[in-house]
């Protein structure tokens, strides 16, 4: 039995040798497998057929075709004709279809690299016979593309200016907004200039994001790859918002600039009162708050949900108690959240100027351990919560003088601070303040900001970032506040000067 296996092994493997698959029916082999790759993209198309080489490669190369623009990049791979004992014949073809490609002009002969382990050597000359020539078809093809293509370019050019096509005017309840439009023209390139931005269009649209807290005009202009210009359109933009602010003279605000993912370990209280109720106004505080909600969200990453803003009658000494002692302990998880805490508004320290207060809108500046918010209470019900790391900002004095210098007490009793800003401050508090206990918090004006809360903003819109990193340390903020802050309370006629409780080394915004 033994002898009859191996005769039989014997003589089917001497069967195959000689036998000739590539001339005999398909049921010999089980199927054609041609793979095209894109040169550009560097992907591979592959096709099997049960017919044919020829009709593998052409599904190969339509896929190829279909999923690119660049047709002409489409090149031969290689080919394996796979039997049922295993591949019966392989060719690659990559090497000669790059050089194909690269130098269509180049008239050298282009021979395919034949696999052979399957193949005579009779056949190999036969096949690269035929290959050549259709190197030389593929390479005819290329350079008849080409020239189509250059002629096509020419027939192309066009006297015609563009057309733009949109509203005039757009209404929007949010700072940062988007605007869609479309342009019309012969060319196949159509660039858009929005108030000296130049974008391209893409298929005849272009798509335009701004950050603006005010309405605005935008002055649009199309102009095609030829030079020919639209006529220029006036946009007008109208930003609904409670409180309507003129920036002039200064660089607007704009968050968007920066854009951080989302990060669900982050949580955010903010607070800003303008209009006290007990108490003279801190001018523009509550919009300092409004707007730092935008950089939260943008910069910091913090997500909608874990944002608590409270802008002046929503800024009571009850609802300030509430967020930090029923909605922070919701949001906070210990060992792992990163808390933002902003405060714009007044500040006042006690009567023997070792307690610093915080004012919420209807406090009474003569009943502050009853009316305020205690900074060491806050920190203490902050700290109960082991959030893995506390950043503060306060655009507040303890002086006992508004923005405006108005003074807080009917009284105007002296003030003398003896509180240490760095006194029982843990190691994970990072806290950036507007000026230095003894000195006052200003506003700017023609910002319609504190000018603390301004450059703070402006800072971490990259501004600050003076080894341009990518990232901005304490030290770099307060570096930045610093030297602007001062110059813009100098204008005044005041000094202030930020300061900085915490690790200056301690990166607080990569973007």
């Amino acid at each position: 039995m033994k002898k009859l296996f191996l005769f039989l092994y014997i003589f089917l493997n001497g069967c195959y040798a000689e036998y000739d698959f590539s001339n005999q029916p398909t049921n010999y082999f089980q199927y054609h497998i041609f793979e095209i790759k894109h040169y550009e993209s560097q992907k591979i198309y592959s096709a099997e057929s049960s017919y044919s080489k020829e009709d593998a490669r052409y599904n190969a190369l339509l896929d190829c075709q279909n999923d690119n623009s660049d047709e002409i990049a489409c090149l031969d791979y290689s080919y394996t004709q796979q039997g049922n004992l295993g591949p019966i014949n392989q060719e690659s073809y990559w090497q000669n279809s790059k050089k194909a490609y690269l130098n269509p002009y180049d008239n050298a002969e282009n021979d395919f690299t034949k696999i052979t382990e399957w193949s005579s050597i009779d056949q190999l000359e036969k096949d690269n016979k035929k290959n050549t020539i259709i190197a030389k078809k593929e390479t005819k093809k290329i350079v008849n593309k080409k020239n189509k293509l250059e002629k096509k370019i020419v027939e192309n050019f066009d006297n015609n200016p563009p057309v733009l096509l949109i509203e005039s005017t757009f209404t929007f309840d949010d700072p940062s907004y988007s605007i869609k439009g479309k342009v019309t023209d012969e060319s196949d390139k159509i660039y858009v200039d929005i108030n000296g931005k130049i974008i391209k269009s893409e298929n005849g649209s272009f798509f335009i994001k701004r950050f603006s807290p005010v309405s605005e005009k935008l002055t649009i202009q199309a102009t095609d790859q030829w030079g020919n210009q639209s006529e220029v359109k006036i946009i007008n933009v109208n930003i609904n918002l409670n409180n309507k602010i003129t920036i002039t003279d200064v660089e607007p605000l704009n968050p968007s600039v920066v854009s951080v993912g989302a990060n669900a370990n982050k949580v955010a209280l903010i607070i800003g009162i303008e209009d006290y109720e007990l108490t003279p106004s801190a001018s523009y505080a509550n919009l300092d708050a409004k707007f730092f909600y935008e950089y939260t969200r943008l910069v910091f990453g913090v997500p909608k949900l874990n944002i608590k803003l409270l802008t002046d009658n929503d800024a009571s000494l009850i609802k300030s108690i509430s967020a930090i002692e029923k909605w922070l302990p919701g949001k906070i998880k210990s060992g792992k959240t990163d808390l933002i805490v902003f405060f714009a508004g007044h500040g006042l320290a006690s009567t023997d100027g070792k307690e610093l207060y915080l004012l919420p809108q209807d406090s009474d500046p003569d009943l502050l351990e009853r009316t305020a918010l205690s900074r060491n209470e806050l920190f203490k019900n902050i700290i109960d919560l082991n959030p893995k790391s506390v950043t503060m900002f306060f655009d507040t004095c303890f002086s006992g003088v508004s923005r405006d210098e108005k003074t807080l007490l009917a009284s105007a009793r002296p003030i003398r601070i003896v509180a240490n800003e760095q006194e029982s401050i843990p190691d994970n508090f990072t806290i950036f303040s507007a000026s230095q206990l003894d000195q006052i918090s200003s506003g700017l004006k023609n910002a319609k900001h504190g000018i603390f809360s301004y450059y703070l903003m402006k800072g971490i819109e990259g501004k600050a970032d003076t080894n341009k990193d990518y990232k901005i340390t304490n030290g770099e903020l307060l570096s930045y506040l610093d030297e602007n802050v001062s110059v813009q309370a100098s204008s005044l006629g005041r000094q202030q000067n930020p300061s900085l409780a915490g690790d200056p080394e301690k990166v607080l915004i990569r973007y």
